[in-house]
């Protein structure tokens, strides 16, 4: 749910990245907090979206950065709901925990999770501190099929575990573990090249800010 102070800065910048005005982040900061409300009166994300009027929804969709009209019946439950949500992921949700965001129609690959607790986001952004914004996102890619695998005709090829498990100790623990494992192979085909230096710095700092976070 939003603040009662509206709005974050990350998403005011965001939505006028988008191209949306003054007026408009005014309008859309007022829209989610009167969609916000009726969730708080247990309307469902579907039946809010349905009850807003056209000139809304085309907000909605500039807001969102949709290419497409928004057809509420086509959306899952995911998807609706994160399209009231802050547009910096404050609020957002992944009831299937796959690591993919629906916003939408639209699916977005995020890292650290959604569901990871706030540690690891915290140890994410310290560890990819001073990173290349290209390297970032390799990395965000890299960590999000290690952790969840690749989607292949709808089914991941890997079972995510329980946020609570893959973010404790013993879980994110193993998970680098593995992570070393594939880059101790990498580096006896590639040697220490630019890719297999950036993702051992990577797992080290990741490690030293988990550890930290978790002390």
């Amino acid at each position: 749910m939003l603040s009662p102070l509206g709005l974050t800065t990350e998403s005011t910048n965001l939505l006028q990245l988008r191209g949306l005005s003054s007026e408009q982040v005014d309008l859309f900061s007022d829209l989610l907090d009167a969609a916000n409300h009726q969730l708080d009166n247990d309307k469902s994300a579907k039946q809010v979206l349905s009850s807003m009027s056209q000139d809304e929804m085309k907000l909605l969709q500039k807001a969102t950065g949709l290419a497409d009209p928004i057809d509420v019946n086509s959306l899952s439950t995911e998807g609706a709901a994160n399209l009231l949500a802050q547009p910096d992921h404050t609020g957002m949700v992944d009831i299937n925990n796959d690591g993919i965001v629906e916003i939408g129609k639209a699916k977005m690959v995020t890292f650290p999770p959604i569901n990871a607790p706030d540690s690891v986001h915290q140890a994410w952004e310290k560890a990819t501190e001073g990173m290349a914004e290209g390297e970032k996102m390799i990395m965000q890619f890299h960590m999000h099929v290690a952790t969840y695998g690749l989607e292949i005709n709808g089914q991941n090829t890997k079972e995510a575990l329980p946020p609570e498990e893959q973010w404790s100790s013993t879980g994110w623990q193993q998970l680098l573990k593995e992570l070393r494992s594939a880059l101790e192979f990498s580096v006896a085909m590639d040697g220490w090249d630019r890719t297999n230096l950036v993702r051992q710095d990577f797992y080290d700092k990741f490690e030293s800010e988990l550890r930290q976070q978790n002390a």
